[in-house]
């Protein structure tokens, strides 16, 4: 059954329009994986340092493939590689490690693979699991420095009021770690709850989100967030029936979740290959499929499912369709509504006025591959020809041959300036 609501799908681009004060780290790809390449601090001998991340980037750079993906910029290609490529080999020398040292004697936590490879980079074994605590909490702190401030300046008074005037009717799928958008409209269904038993945190509850009865807009944070962590009860085994040991809880603020993080340590859990991965407040990395198997992640999955199915408007902003899961559901929008779909894109294209005919290497190969699908066009090139031929002159916004797409191709924060065009594309 189709309903009226509007899905929202929210990236990492969303929040870089921000005003922020000057000693707040902007949250930008780049920004983020500067931070983590710092050197980190070794506990376990009280002070050492440990620069096995920045070792990790490195060895990358000399071996891995170029991007290669727009040959009109005329520097030498290099490898594109971010903080999410330095978790991901974190979490897998950590897994496959004990193997390597031959401590691994339970079946379950040895990866079938690890026998039939060797790292050729030194690391020490001890240390990993500390690297990757301070590794989330560096992420985690940049994201509290803009998400403690948005609200405070004026400037900014642009990003609230977008989402006000979507707060009624709407399903925000937020890919950010941040909690601004529940700032910003208030009032909300994100599935937690009290549990009549403690006041510290919420607990989730999936049927509370999926009934939602009284028609609120909902919250799902897909990948976390800075206010989530595993519970803190008294008794630790009060819900043991109940929920996993690597479920999530809502805490009131991140100063509390910081506080609980710091120095506490919790096992592991594993994939289906025996490969343990990092479980945290935030999914970060390559490996997202394989920690979506948690409270709320997997009810949130399940519930943007259900909205692409019953929705057929939906917004797309600041998104880089990296995540492949996340690209499936959104390719579905043509076979689940067809000509009836209404979809905008809000993205920043950084295409030049006089080049527009190559601007589909400008693109991503999945934004690229979304875009042709859903305006029924064959290449890349065709698809920005045909946007860029029904151009608004006074807004900027692009429109497709078909009437399903709008691009807003000059930010979040012009786009914050076009939101009654949006409304009407969506009602068109």
């Amino acid at each position: 059954m189709e309903n009226n609501r509007t899905t929202f799908l929210i990236g990492a681009g969303t929040p870089l329009d921000l005003v922020l004060p000057q000693d707040v780290i902007k949250p930008s790809t780049t920004e983020i994986t500067n931070d983590v390449r710092r050197v980190y601090t070794d506990y376990l001998t009280q002070g050492d340092t440990i620069t096995i991340v920045d070792d990790i980037y490195n060895w990358l750079m000399k071996n891995y493939p170029p991007d290669r993906s727009n040959p009109y910029v005329g520097e030498t290609p290099t490898p594109y590689i971010h903080f999410e490529h330095l978790f991901h080999v974190l979490e897998m020398l950590d897994a496959y490690s004990w193997v390597w040292s031959r401590n691994s004697k339970n079946p379950n936590l040895y990866p079938v693979f690890a026998p039939f490879v060797q790292p050729n980079i030194s690391f020490d074994t001890n240390t990993l699991s500390s690297v990757m605590d301070q590794f989330i909490l560096r992420i985690m702190d940049i994201v509290n420095g803009y998400d403690s401030n948005f609200l405070n300046y004026h400037t900014n008074e642009w990003y609230w009021k977008f989402y006000q005037q979507f707060a009624k009717d709407s399903d925000f799928f937020v890919l950010n770690y941040d909690a601004t958008i529940e700032k910003a409209i208030g009032t909300y269904e994100d599935g937690f709850e009290a549990d009549g038993i403690q006041n510290v945190f919420l607990r989730f509850n999936p049927k509370r989100l999926f009934e939602n009865p009284n028609g609120l807009s909902t919250i799902n944070h897909m990948h976390g967030c800075i206010n989530y962590y595993f519970q803190s009860y008294k008794n630790i085994n009060e819900d043991i029936y109940t929920f996993l040991f690597h479920d999530l809880y809502k805490y009131p603020d991140y100063a509390t979740v910081k506080g609980l993080m710091t120095g506490r340590g919790q096992s592991q859990p594993c994939t289906q290959s025996g490969e343990t991965y990092y479980s945290s407040p935030i999914v970060t990395g390559l490996r997202k499929t394989d920690k979506l198997n948690c409270v709320p992640f997997d009810f949130y999955h399940a519930n943007m499912t259900n909205c692409i199915i019953r929705n057929h408007k939906l917004v797309i902003a600041g998104y880089s369709f990296g995540d492949l899961y996340c690209n499936n559901l959104l390719e579905r929008m043509n076979f689940l509504h067809g000509d009836q779909k209404r979809i905008v894109l809000i993205d920043f294209w950084n295409i030049q006025k006089g080049d527009r005919i190559h601007g589909g290497y400008w693109l991503n190969q999945n934004q690229g591959q979304f875009l042709c699908h859903m305006t029924n066009c064959g290449d890349f090139d065709g698809v920005i020809h045909q946007l860029y031929k029904n151009e608004n002159s006074q807004t900027g916004a692009l429109y497709s041959d078909n009437g399903c797409l709008m691009v807003l191709p000059k930010g979040f924060k012009h786009a914050a300036t076009c939101s009654n065009e949006i409304v009407a594309f969506l009602n068109s």
